[in-house]
């Protein structure tokens, strides 16, 4: 189901019988990548089963059929920025009653250190002193980066970091996104920040 919402992006650059096609492919190749790491740790399976291997095999597939790099990248994208926006609203929404987006910045670290856990091969780089008007970490490792890597698409890399832009980019007018780097962009870490503007308006950490 997820291999063929991906894939659902590139419809009108085939046939019906090649779009078919794309989608039987792109299915096999997701139960191969799934089969080839059947022994990866549950938390990493998460990220994996529903976001990593859909995408690398869905990818992939376009490439067979002719597309550029860059527009199956985009293909991808596009995907996780819609879902991430959608997913999002709710959030966003939240934060504009009774002043709520004052404890989203600690919220955030600490629901980022469940789901994005170390199990699931994500590696932190926290500061020594907690600011909570400021959500503040490096990651310094990530699996959406290992396995593009493993699979040799480091290119569609960045389609997976640029939605973090959908998620945090507009969820109020003072929370600040202000991440300048990923991984997946080529820096040596990717360093999250979102600041409450409202208490820390010149903070530049």
């Amino acid at each position: 189901m997820i291999v063929s919402l991906m894939a659902s992006g590139a419809r009108k650059r085939f046939s019906r019988e090649e779009y078919g096609q794309v989608r039987r492919e792109a299915n096999a190749l997701f139960q191969k990548l799934t089969e080839e790491n059947r022994d990866l740790p549950k938390a990493m399976k998460r990220h994996t089963g529903t976001n990593i291997f859909p995408a690398i095999a869905v990818y992939k597939t376009l490439l067979a059929h002719g597309m550029t790099t860059q527009d199956a990248a985009n293909v991808i994208r596009g995907f996780f920025y819609r879902i991430c926006e959608i997913m999002f609203r709710p959030a966003a929404w939240y934060q504009h009653i009774a002043g709520n987006y004052h404890r989203y910045p600690a919220g955030m670290v600490k629901h980022s250190l469940r789901d994005f856990s170390p199990e699931a091969g994500f590696e932190y780089r926290m500061p020594e002193k907690v600011d909570p008007a400021v959500a503040r970490f490096d990651i310094v490792a990530c699996p959406y980066h290992a396995m593009c890597q493993k699979y040799d698409c480091l290119e569609l890399n960045p389609a997976f970091c640029d939605s973090d832009d959908a998620k945090y980019g507009n969820l109020h007018k003072n929370l600040k996104w202000a991440r300048r780097s990923t991984i997946g962009h080529g820096a040596p870490c990717c360093d999250f920040r979102i600041i409450d503007v409202s208490r820390r308006p010149d903070y530049d950490g």
